[in-house]
């Protein structure tokens, strides 16, 4: 009986232990992906004031394949 108990104790620790580096996962790239939103935001109103277009500042962020940004960038050159 002792060592169900210990069994069940390691398995409930290392469940825990998991949610709770999954949870701190999700909400670091959360805060990330916030964080990275806000920079453009104001990057985007330092261009806008500078006379720079915007869509090359929002080019800039993107992390993806973008079809405004391929589109803006065949018409730049």
């Amino acid at each position: 009986m002792e060592n169900q108990n210990s069994y069940m104790k390691v398995v409930i620790t290392s469940l825990a232990c998991i949610t709770i580096v999954a949870v701190s996962i999700i909400i670091s790239s959360y805060l990330s992906n916030i964080n990275d939103r806000n920079n453009m935001s104001k990057n985007m109103d330092s261009a806008i004031q500078r006379g720079i277009d915007p869509i090359s500042v929002k080019c800039a962020y993107a992390t993806q394949t973008d079809n405004l940004c391929m589109v803006y960038a065949l018409k730049a050159k």
